[in-house]
């Protein structure tokens, strides 16, 4: 006789109906700064720019601590993807980012893995509001899967169409994850609709 299919949880749900919410227009500047930063470190700089197609002064002359519009950082983004990374160097790349940006876009989670008794539920609903530090439109949602397992869901950013985006911002969440556990895991699943990203977390 098959297992009982366990229940989710609502973690932290998405603030309106997600038919309802409004898609991001415009993303943070600190994160284009910093991906361009690590495209530098790693060597992919010079290929990038030759991969740049539009927005190339908007993109190269970014200060941190302003917003594009969402068509500048898609610009960027498609110019990653058209490097021809591998997935694991994308991700990998995705983590340099996040880990560069702790000092400011991460500051809730870099000050919450200091606490005692700290796993990563003590960062995951906070998921919403830090996705919001980068987008200013869209929404995350977590699901509870198991002790150490969840699903996240993010809705309204066309960002997330670029698959160079999507496998960066893996490296994000496994970034901010391992602040509160010692191995994190993340797998990418099928997106209900575009502009959507849905997550699967697990952790040792």
């Amino acid at each position: 006789m098959a297992e009982p299919r366990r229940r989710e949880e609502i973690i932290l749900p998405f603030p309106a109906p997600r038919e309802t919410i409004a898609p991001a227009t415009a993303y943070r500047s600190t994160w284009i700064v910093s991906s361009l930063q690590t495209l530098r470190e790693r060597g992919h700089f010079e290929a990038y720019k030759r991969a740049l197609t539009a927005h190339h002064d908007t993109i190269l002359t970014a200060l941190a601590g302003s917003w594009l519009p969402i068509d500048v950082a898609r610009a960027h983004y498609e110019a990653c993807d058209a490097l021809g990374l591998g997935r694991d160097e994308q991700i990998a790349m995705g983590a340099a980012v996040g880990n560069r940006a702790q000092g400011t876009l991460l500051a809730t989670a870099v000050k919450a893995a200091k606490g005692a008794g700290i796993t990563p539920w003590t960062i995951i609903p906070q998921f919403d509001r830090l996705y919001r530090r980068g987008a200013n439109g869209g929404a995350a949602a977590v699901f509870k899967l198991g002790p150490k397992e969840a699903r996240a869901e993010f809705v309204g950013c066309e960002l997330f169409d670029v698959d160079y985006f999507r496998h960066a911002f893996c490296g994000v969440l496994i970034n901010v994850g391992s602040l509160f556990c010692e191995k994190a895991y993340i797998h990418d699943l099928p997106r209900r609709r575009r502009g959507d990203a849905v997550f699967k977390l697990q952790w040792a």
